[in-house]
């Protein structure tokens, strides 16, 4: 048997933004893995990449909508500040600053079960900060915070029965088989051509809650009997 971290996390509120939605800031169902990534390797103040393994499932209450003023700069180097000073009766002019309303999707009482396979000792660095933290966690939005309601080390073992899905989820390309699902290709690594990240991504879908997966060969489950779905993309990221 494998042993994996097991993150059971709950946030109030959550945008997990979709790269190209400019006029309307539009949510991800789930966090994509390169937030869930990102998050972690902040945690581990880590500077370079760290190969791991990870699983995103979930449910959330409802999606709400948040109108918003965005500020914009028109210049790289600028003086001036976006400051509002909106219901202060002080006039301000900003001729380098432009603003534009925007709607922002939010996802309300959002719960997540995260796992995450990498080298023991990553695992145990990511527990023992996470037991140690004297701060908070964002997932999504700065503003986005996390409470972390459980973390352990849970050992994983292959599904022999069908399995049925407890939270919407993620799930590879390889396993949908016949399932309804929506797609989705979520970033994932990177690398820098000509000066801008040039994303990998994996294809996915988005099942919901009590879907059975008919290919099921490569599903593994924890000791709570909940799947744990790990893309073989992220394969090649694992020493």
């Amino acid at each position: 048997m494998t042993k994996v971290l097991r993150l059971q996390l709950y946030q109030q509120t959550a945008c997990y933004k979709k790269p190209f939605a400019f006029k309307v800031s539009e949510t991800y169902p789930l966090p994509p893995y390169s937030t869930v990534k990102g998050m972690l390797h902040a945690l581990l103040k880590a500077n370079s990449f760290i190969p791991m393994k990870i699983s995103i499932q979930g449910k959330y209450d409802t999606l709400v909508t948040d109108y918003q003023t965005h500020y914009f700069y028109k210049k790289d180097k600028m003086t001036e500040l976006a400051i509002t000073m909106d219901g202060l009766g002080i006039q301000q002019k900003q001729e380098n600053i432009t603003t534009m309303p925007m709607y922002t999707h939010m996802l309300y009482d959002v719960n997540l079960i995260i796992h995450i396979q990498a080298d023991k000792e990553v695992l145990e660095q990511l527990y023992q900060k996470i037991q140690s933290l004297s701060s908070h966690l964002s997932l999504g939005r700065w503003e986005d915070l996390v409470q972390i309601e459980q973390c352990q080390l849970v050992e994983i073992k292959e599904c022999k029965d069908e399995p049925v899905l407890a939270y919407n989820a993620y799930v590879p390309q390889s396993m949908l088989g016949e399932m309804t699902y929506f797609p989705y290709q979520l970033n994932w690594t990177y690398r820098i051509v000509n000066g801008v990240r040039a994303w990998n991504r994996i294809k996915v879908g988005y099942v919901e809650a009590g879907s059975p997966i008919d290919e099921f060969d490569n599903v593994l489950i924890d000791e709570y009997g909940d799947c744990v779905l790990f893309p073989n993309e992220m394969e090649k990221d694992i020493v």
